[in-house]
């Protein structure tokens, strides 16, 4: 490495809180035990659960903390360590880290940091009095835990507001059975169901979410719990059910077997020209979906606030113009 970009790396990993304090030859030992890697979009850096066995510098790009149900909850933007707690506790992974934008980390093995701060006594008081004030102020300003506690708390307000509207439009299944029972006589159960099921589709919203992963589409199932979400696994299977369901917004991922999401835009836009699509990926850009028309774009992992309101705006648009 030429020693101008290794005075260069000491500076930057100096300034990461772990490392405060230590002297350039301490930094010096850190940067001897780093591993360069370059990281690109949808790769996940850590899993939930999974052994400590090292750390990482990000030293460009941005990472995202996932939850188990795929919804991202945090951010996290260089220069800064990722994974340092585990590789000094021993303890599981506790989050998984994806990549959502591509850049450079540095990997320290917990085999090499163990060894290193084992023969600097010096370092190790440093590293492990740095790590405890780290600890401390997560006490006080766990970002993560406020999200996690505010996604719990707004779920359980979403399934309330499912069930009062489900009780809503049972009463007004009810009212309409009786409006229709008492003007038509001779009409059968049977084709009064069919015809309360045509005026309550009006009521509630239908989506189609479109992604070859099935827990991805479990997840939008899940987090828009006030709508009728139909599935399909590819964009062919998508037309087949735009031809009989009446749609209020058509969600897809871009990548996807047999037919893609930009090739599934295409056949939209020819068919259903009034039809809202949003995009949905992990893997390329809002740069690179500006070209096609689409009323918008979503990257994964999600943003579970954003993604609502995304889709709440589009499906409110869509109606008023009608």
């Amino acid at each position: 490495m030429p020693p101008e970009s290794a005075k260069l790396l000491v500076k930057v990993l100096s300034k990461i809180p772990i490392f405060q304090g230590l002297v350039a030859a301490q930094v010096k030992k850190i940067l001897s035990i780093c591993a360069h890697k370059s990281f690109q979009p949808g790769e996940v850096l850590c899993r939930s659960n999974t052994e400590s066995d090292e750390m990482y510098i990000l030293l460009s790009g941005q990472l995202a903390v996932v939850t188990v149900e795929g919804v991202k909850v945090a951010t996290i933007d260089p220069v800064t360590t990722v994974g340092e707690m585990g590789v000094i506790t021993g303890q599981p992974r506790s989050a998984t880290v994806e990549v959502i934008r591509p850049g450079n980390i540095f990997t320290i093995r917990k085999n090499q940091f163990d060894v290193l701060i084992r023969e600097d006594s010096e370092m190790r008081v440093q590293v492990y009095r740095h790590i405890a004030d780290v600890l401390v102020g997560k006490l006080g300003n766990d970002n993560v835990q406020l999200r996690d506690y505010q996604i719990a708390r707004d779920d359980f307000m979403a399934r309330i507001a499912t069930l009062e509207q489900q009780v809503s439009l049972a009463q007004r299944r009810i009212d309409i059975a009786m409006e229709v029972a008492e003007g038509n006589g001779d009409i059968g159960r049977d084709e009064i169901g069919l015809y309360l099921d045509d005026l309550l589709k009006e009521l509630v919203p239908q989506i189609l979410i479109v992604d070859d992963e099935k827990e991805f589409r479990q997840l939008v199932m899940q987090v828009l719990p006030a709508v009728t979400v139909l599935e399909a696994s590819d964009g062919r299977e998508a037309l087949e059910i735009v031809q009989e369901e009446k749609l209020d917004l058509v969600i897809t991922d871009v990548r996807m077997p047999i037919m893609d999401g930009f090739g599934l835009l295409t056949q939209l836009r020819s068919q259903f020209a009034n039809l809202p699509v949003l995009a949905v990926s992990g893997f390329i850009d809002a740069v690179e979906v500006e070209k096609y028309d689409f009323d918008g774009f979503i990257t994964k992992p999600l943003d579970l606030g954003e993604f609502q309101a995304r889709v709440q705006e589009v499906i409110y648009k869509s109606k008023s113009a009608v």
